[in-house]
């Protein structure tokens, strides 16, 4: 049976909701699962919930726990990478000196925590660092990559090394919030929609057999007013949601055509649309939506309240069964797994080399599109091509933006950093880009970033 290795499992309640997905697949009963975390404390804490849950759900798996990720790549077949290096408090204070320097909401895709810091320096060391240990140990495994960022990780990772990969998000499922809020059965909606993670469109959107988006064009002209007043838009809990038909989205689906999908709401929409809190409040709704300050406080927040609940959890003794169902998740890394192991087809949207399956991207560039999988492994859906201003307005900028941030890591290039951060609309001179750049790269946390960057 399958040999799954998490890194990254001090993320406890991800574990859990990956353990969550095999314990509804009875073909994977069975396998074994290693979690791996360089911090002891969340690690047996991981250990003994997964313990825990597989106990209460009668799921047959073998648990593992190591410090040490190169022995848990032992035999390994499939590796799933959840890390994010450092954590969240070096990220905020990036993000406060970049707003000292005139970048709003700090650099990068709108929120710096995408990249892991500046320049995804120390995301892209560890991604270097995992692909290195796979080559060695179990070259054969599939990387199934899942900390941010996706899409400069997966290209970095297959460029440079022998290492089959894939890039895993969920934000593709925003396009449900479309379906719900305009009153159609989701059991009868199809959609296509790709691009780049973190920024994908919605290309095709059909009810029934038919194209639904007169249906949403309708919704726009007729209903659109009343619900950006009414109170389930403007309820300050909606900070969690992506935002996915607020009248930031409805512009960009003006300008290009197709509705931005998940996080492409706040990556992919016009920057004017972001330029401050109050700006944000009137394109993304009260509180200026997901990644305002208001917005990401309160997810930053709900991560406290979420390790705080399983750490009480581990105290008490009581049933991790209460806290987390048994129940598909929308997550698709082990149906993924699944598909290829055991032979069930499914069709899923990954994050794969493009192949010929989008019109006008590189064939070796990662593309978030849907895939067929099964026991002979992933074959591209062929998607064609989007509008002409997304590919020029969007999507090309967005892997040039890659490009640099790759060969700034690369070639340990410095003014590449610089060059990458003089493409942001904000940026009124070369100093004010260099010297942002230079007072990161002083912080005691990127000592190692600054060494490398010369």
């Amino acid at each position: 049976m399958p040999n799954i290795v998490l890194v990254g499992a001090g993320s406890t309640s991800f574990s859990i909701e990956l353990l969550k997905d095999i314990s509804m697949l009875p073909s994977l009963s069975g396998s074994t699962l290693s979690l791996v975390d360089i911090d002891r404390k969340r690690l047996d804490m991981a250990r003994y919930l997964v313990t825990r849950y597989c106990q209460e759900s009668k799921t047959s798996l073998a648990v593992n726990a190591y410090t040490d990720r190169r022995h848990a790549l032992e035999g390994a077949e499939y590796i799933i990478s959840a890390v994010k290096v450092g954590g969240y408090d070096p990220l905020e204070k990036e993000r406060t000196i970049a707003e000292e320097a005139g970048y709003y909401r700090g650099i990068g895709d709108r929120v710096s925590c995408y990249y892991g810091g500046i320049g995804a320096y120390h995301q892209l060391a560890f991604f270097e660092g995992l692909a290195k240990d796979i080559e060695a140990i179990c070259p054969d495994a599939w990387l199934v990559q899942t900390g941010n960022p996706v899409f400069e990780g997966t290209n970095y990772i297959t460029r440079n090394f022998r290492v089959k990969a894939v890039g895993v998000c969920h934000g593709h499922n925003a396009y449900k919030e479309i379906a719900q809020e305009l009153g159609l059965d989701i059991d009868r909606v199809n959609v296509e929609m790709f691009g780049f993670n973190h920024c994908i469109w919605l290309a095709k959107f059909y009810y029934g057999g038919k194209d639904a988006y007169p249906l949403l064009d309708e919704w726009i002209k007729t209903k659109a007013a009343d619900y950006w007043k009414s109170e389930r838009y403007l309820d300050p809990n909606r900070v969690f949601s992506k935002d996915q038909l607020s009248p930031g989205a409805i512009e960009a689906y003006r300008l290009y055509g197709v509705m931005p999908i998940g996080d492409a709401v706040r990556s992919g929409t016009p920057w004017w649309t972001h330029t401050d809190y109050e700006t944000k409040c009137v394109w993304y709704g009260k509180n200026g939506g997901f990644d305002s300050k208001p917005g990401w406080d309160s997810y930053l927040a709900s991560k406290t309240v979420i390790q705080d609940t399983l750490s009480r959890i581990v105290s008490s003794g009581k049933s991790v069964m209460d806290a987390y169902r048994p129940s598909e998740t929308t997550e698709e890394h082990i149906p993924f797994i699944d598909s290829l192991a055991n032979g069930v087809e499914r069709t899923l949207i990954l994050n794969v080399p493009n192949k010929g399956a989008v019109t006008g991207i590189p064939d070796d560039i990662f593309v978030e599109i849907p895939v067929i999988c099964n026991a002979t492994g992933i074959h591209n859906v062929r998607m064609g091509s989007l509008p002409p201003r997304l590919m020029n307005n969007v999507i090309m900028p967005r892997l040039i933006a890659a490009q640099n941030i790759m060969q700034a890591y690369e070639n340990h290039d410095r003014e590449q950093l610089v060059l990458w951060l003089c493409n942001d609309a904000r940026t009124r001179s070369y100093k004010q880009a260099k010297d942002l750049i230079d007072k990161l790269l002083a912080q005691n946390w990127n000592s190692a970033a600054d060494a490398h960057y010369r």
